[in-house]
């Protein structure tokens, strides 16, 4: 087999393990979201939340995998999650689960549309300017420093699109706590490389990617 079935398959016996170990969290069903965590990639999330006790956490782009988050949040009995969707439709869902299943006082949503932003490359948007200020601010004065931060989204369909979610840490490297921990997801895609790289000299940040997960992780400097 050629290296890239090879390495197809090692994602998918990846993702098999992970739903094993998710089990615990996945006890009712959610529907796969577009744009949805692989199952690896989740599970990667999760153990970083759990081995490095992270507390709070803000994430970009959110679906299914934000109410497993939620769940692990409750069911140990600490943390708060912060998320910021851009698609409504999503958010809305999002949003009523985490109402159904009473999760509520462990992590909240907020849809941020697309808009021009100072932060964004040449003409690409992102999300609401002021409301996510206004909503991560909120968030930090309540829990604290931010000691987790994900990045899996925006997602653009203009051309030339690609760099879309660099904005993630200019906007927020100034509520990150010392040490805390930076996930980028679809980390193996040319895009998000670039994305990763332009973080990585200006932000001084060295960033892991997992094969098997295609996620990419580093941890903010003091």
């Amino acid at each position: 087999m050629s290296r890239g079935v090879d390495d197809a398959l090692a994602r998918d016996l990846a993702d098999l393990a992970a739903l094993v170990r998710l089990a615990p969290l996945t006890t009712d069903y959610l529907p796969n979201t577009a744009h949805e965590l692989r199952p690896a990639a989740l599970a990667a999330v999760v153990d970083e939340i759990v081995v490095g006790s992270r507390t709070v956490l803000v994430e970009c782009g959110c679906g299914s995998s934000s109410v497993i988050i939620a769940r692990l949040l409750a069911r140990r009995g600490f943390g708060h999650l912060l998320s910021i969707e851009h698609d409504e439709r999503t958010a809305a869902y999002v949003a009523s689960q985490l109402r159904r299943e009473s999760l509520g006082h462990v992590a909240r949503v907020v849809f941020a549309p697309l808009e021009k932003h100072p932060a964004a490359l040449g003409a690409l948007r992102w999300y609401a300017p002021r409301l996510v200020h206004d909503e991560v601010a909120a968030h930090v004065e309540r829990f604290g420093l931010v000691d987790l931060l994900l990045v899996d989204g925006p997602v653009s369909r203009d051309a030339g699109g690609e760099l879309v979610r660099y904005p993630a840490l200019p906007v927020l490297r100034g509520v990150l706590a010392p040490g805390a921990a930076v996930l980028a997801d679809d980390a193996g895609r040319p895009g998000e490389r670039a994305v990763l790289a332009r973080w990585s000299e200006e932000f001084g940040l060295r960033f892991r990617l997992a094969d098997r997960t295609l996620l990419a992780v580093a941890s903010a400097l003091a």
